[in-house]
């Protein structure tokens, strides 16, 4: 019987040995938390690229922010770019750590650029068995890129910047015209018997006709533009700006000496009163650096500049009716002597003003500078019309000027707070390089590159 038994529990142990029933459940639960665990990182997987396209997004905004605010001039990185590219950022969804900047960036590809960088850590879920978490790292670059050059900058940021009058036109087919006012009225044109000719129109704030806002994308006919006006767009630096200063300017201004008479004509490095020259015919022969005209010079008859650098203090530029200056290579700079007076200019209808600035030299470009010094009283005007020729910058960056005139210039640039066209004025950037004015307003557009 205990054979039995034994022969009993030997076939049992042997039939369980060959039992393959349940082996595949075993298997399934040993491979179980693996297979759960690979779905789970396909599915995160998916979640983490749909997170770097969105980061991608925010990083193209991030380099396009901080590009348009290299733009305006701001380029401190602490200060200026990277606030600007932390907001466009978050402003498209980014969660991650401050964004890294890089400017100037350049590489095989681009230059004049600047690249930003995300980073946004992502903790892992269900794939956290096998990958605790991710850093997405997304970069974007912004290349700043040239479109035009202005011949008219208006720098006030509100207000009307640049206004045409009815039965007006400027005439600036080489160039743009650029307002850094935010106003609906930026740039406006009064009537229909006016109009704009000019490759294009820049502004922050708004083009109008008749002081209501126009459609940019089909503008009325008296805007005749070789391109769509620009609005909302980057104010424009004054390239002068850190250039044009007081001390810049009156550096070489001679203070003392007596300017020697010889007939008609003043000579020498010296200081002259600009009562003397008001009336009858002088011509003045200043020797280097320049010569000094002190309190104004209203003119009524005739002045002769021969080559060189002038500076009149306390007082205007005027020329009253029939009055004629003229000038083949000077600059000529209004700023503030011993009476602490910043003067206007004046060049009123009826008279005759040829002035050429210099294409070479210190003030290599330079027409006619209004010192920065001082906020001047009243209004320019030059208003010479078709006697009025005026070739080379004509800075005067805190005043408000009547302009009309200055037919057939090959290179005239107006840097102002504020401008009114009163009549037919041409302005014209092409001669500019042979005229000796390099520095010119520029308009940059923004591409993304990589």
């Amino acid at each position: 019987m205990l054979r039995d038994l034994e022969r009993s529990l030997l076939s049992k142990i042997a039939r369980a040995s060959q039992d393959k029933r349940g082996t595949i459940a075993t298997m399934v639960a040993i491979a179980l938390p693996v297979l759960i665990g690979f779905g789970a990182l396909g599915s995160e997987t998916g979640l983490w690229y749909t997170l770097k396209r969105q980061n991608q997004s925010a990083a193209d905004a991030a380099a396009i922010s901080a590009a348009y605010q290299i733009i305006a001039g701001k380029t401190n990185l602490t200060n200026d770019l990277e606030p600007a590219a932390s907001e466009a950022a978050t402003q498209n969804g980014y969660l991650g750590i401050t964004p890294g900047v890089v400017h100037p960036y350049s590489d095989s590809l681009v230059s004049n650029a600047v690249a930003v960088t995300l980073q946004q850590t992502q903790p892992g879920f269900l794939a956290s068995l096998f990958m605790p978490g991710v850093t997405i790292t997304t970069k974007a670059v912004a290349v700043i890129k040239l479109f035009d050059t202005s011949c008219i900058l208006a720098l006030a940021t509100n207000g009307t910047d640049i206004e045409v009058d009815a039965s007006s036109s400027v005439n600036a087919t080489t160039c743009s015209l650029a307002a850094n006012s935010t106003n609906t009225s930026s740039i406006n044109i009064q009537g229909s018997t006016s109009s704009i000719i000019a490759a294009t129109l820049v502004t922050p704030g708004e083009v109008s006709f008749n002081g209501t806002p126009i459609d940019p994308t089909a503008p009325p006919p008296e805007f005749r533009l070789s391109s769509r006006p620009m609005i909302g767009a980057p104010s424009v630096a004054d390239p002068y700006a850190s250039r044009l200063t007081h001390a810049f300017l009156t550096n070489s201004m001679p203070t003392t000496g007596t300017c020697t008479k010889t007939g008609t004509t003043y000579s020498g490095s010296c200081v002259i009163a600009g009562s003397l020259l008001t009336s009858g015919t002088w011509a003045l022969s200043p020797s280097p650096p320049g010569m000094q005209i002190s309190g104004g010079l209203t003119i009524s008859g005739t002045v002769t500049l021969s080559p060189g650098t002038y500076w009149i203090t306390d007082g205007p530029l005027r020329l009253q009716s029939n009055a004629l200056l003229k000038c083949s290579s000077c600059t000529i700079i209004l700023t503030t002597g011993t009476g602490g007076v910043l003067g206007n200019v004046e060049i009123s209808r009826g008279t005759t003003a040829t002035l050429h600035a210099p294409n070479s030299g210190t003030y290599s470009g330079l027409v006619l500078i209004q010192d920065p010094v001082a906020t001047p009283s009243g209004t320019s005007v030059l208003e010479g019309r078709g006697s009025m020729k005026l070739t080379g910058l004509l800075y005067l960056p805190l005043a408000t000027v009547g302009f009309n005139g200055n037919s057939n210039s090959t290179c005239t640039v107006l840097i102002t707070r504020q401008v009114t066209i009163d009549g037919n004025s041409s302005f014209n950037a092409s001669g500019c390089k042979a005229a000796g004015l390099i520095r010119l307003p520029t308009v940059y557009t923004v591409a993304l590159a990589e």
